[in-house]
This record gives structure tokens, C-alpha cells and sequence, in this order.
């Protein structure tokens, strides 16, 4: 199971450009790097300026890039790689467990930096995606914690107690649908376990130790059985 990405991308006019608007982020591709700033493909007849001043890093012409698009004094529609100008790295009336829109800006060291709603900034973190992500990515995502300092954690799986009773009705559907039996055990790597359910690996021990608890399975280091 793997995360929704959007199949639907940015809107694009007739000739295919990007129509973003002020007060949204798009992810464009820069066509000109000038010392007045980068130009980026926009919609037909107008490039988007990235003034120097507005660049997170220097930009490179034919790379591409998620911007925040605004209007400057001059009422001319520019744009900015320095999204913490326009958007709130703080959470305001969201929750955890809130399901959310997301558009990958860049990987930290941490993990991914991502857009949320169009309205604020958050992370997701490494240890917890098991696919590939590229800036520009549209994805499901969803509020892991709202952390002191009101700093937003994401995660691309559902929390909760529900999420975790689902969970555990999958593997038993599983199991019933591979002859009681499943090789996918707590010594099983990440990546294995996220391919077949789309949770991390803490997440899948979890449920399997909810199930032994129940003594609804067996649990040995090779495989996973439904108990008989």
C-alpha cells in the first residue's frame, strides 16, 4: 500500500504553463537565472520573477522549485522560495490525527519539509517513509503531533486507536487470505512491512502484540500464524 500521491498535478492553461495564483505555492520550473533573480514558467506570456532577495538558495536555471506567489509594492505578481516568509511553521485550529493535503518542498537531514494546506509548514520524518519523495510531490497526508512549541509533526499514516484497530483487522484479513500464515514478523525490515500495509514498522509490532495479546495469532521469528 502506498501513499495517495495526485494524479491531478497543477493546473495548467492550454499551452500547458502553470496558472498558480497569489496566496498559493506551485512547484515551477525555473527557465532564466538573471542577476535581477530566476525566471520561472508560469502561465502563457508571463514568466514568474524570483527576485534574488526572495531565493531560499541561489536558483538554477532548468531545476524546478516550490514557490509562494505573491504581490510585491509595485502590485507586480512575484515569487518567493523562502516560504516561512508567507506560511506558519506553527499550528493554528489543527489537531492531531487530522487528515491534510501536502506538497513536498525538499528533504532535511531529518526527513521532508512540506507544505500543509497551503498554510503552514511541517515535517515529515525519514524514519517513518519508506518510498521515495521529490519535491513537488502532492500526497494524503496526515497531523502527527502538535509538538510545545506548536511546530507541526506529519506522519503518512492515520493515528489514533482506530487507525490501529483497522490495522489489525487487515493482518487477519491477510492471513485468512494466505493460509493462516505470513512471514511478515517483528524481524521483518521496514521497507517489507510498509510495501504490504503501508505503516511503519513500530505500528505493525504494535498491532501484532495487540493480536498475541488476544491470542488471535502465534508469533515465532519466521513467520506469523493464526492461532488454531
Amino acid at each position: 500500500m502506498q501513499p495517495h500521491v495526485s494524479s491531478s498535478g497543477p493546473c495548467l492553461d492550454k499551452q500547458g504553463r502553470p496558472t498558480a495564483h497569489p496566496g498559493e505555492c506551485a512547484y515551477l520550473k525555473a527557465i532564466n537565472v538573471t542577476a535581477a533573480g530566476a525566471f520561472m514558467e508560469w502561465r502563457t506570456g508571463n514568466d514568474l520573477l524570483v527576485p534574488v532577495s526572495q531565493q531560499q538558495a541561489p536558483m538554477e536555471a532548468g531545476k524546478s522549485y516550490v514557490v509562494y506567489l505573491f504581490q510585491d509594492p509595485q502590485q507586480r505578481v512575484v515569487g518567493s522560495s523562502k516560504l516561512y516568509r508567507f506560511l506558519d511553521e506553527r499550528a493554528k485550529s489543527m489537531a492531531a490525527g487530522e487528515e491534510v493535503e501536502l506538497l513536498i518542498v525538499d528533504g532535511t537531514a531529518l526527513g521532508y519539509k512540506a507544505v500543509v494546506n497551503g498554510t503552514h509548514l511541517g515535517l515529515l520524518y525519514r524514519d517513518e517513509v519508506f518510498r521515495p519523495l521529490n519535491p513537488g510531490d502532492k500526497i494524503r497526508g496526515y497531523i502527527k503531533t502538535i509538538r510545545a512549541d506548536r511546530k507541526i509533526d506529519l506522519s503518512l499514516q492515520r493515528q489514533g486507536k482506530k487507525a490501529r484497530e483497522e490495522l489489525t483487522d487487515r493482518i487477519l484479513n491477510f492471513l485468512k487470505a494466505n493460509d493462516g500464515c505470513s512471514s511478515l514478523t517483528d524481524y521483518s525490515s521496514p521497507e517489507a512491512i510498509y510495501q504490504q500495509f503501508g505503516v511503519s514498522k513500530g505500528n505493525y509490532k504494535k498491532a501484532l502484540g495487540a493480536l498475541y495479546k488476544q491470542r488471535l495469532i502465534v508469533v515465532t521469528k519466521t513467520n506469523i500464524k493464526l492461532q488454531t
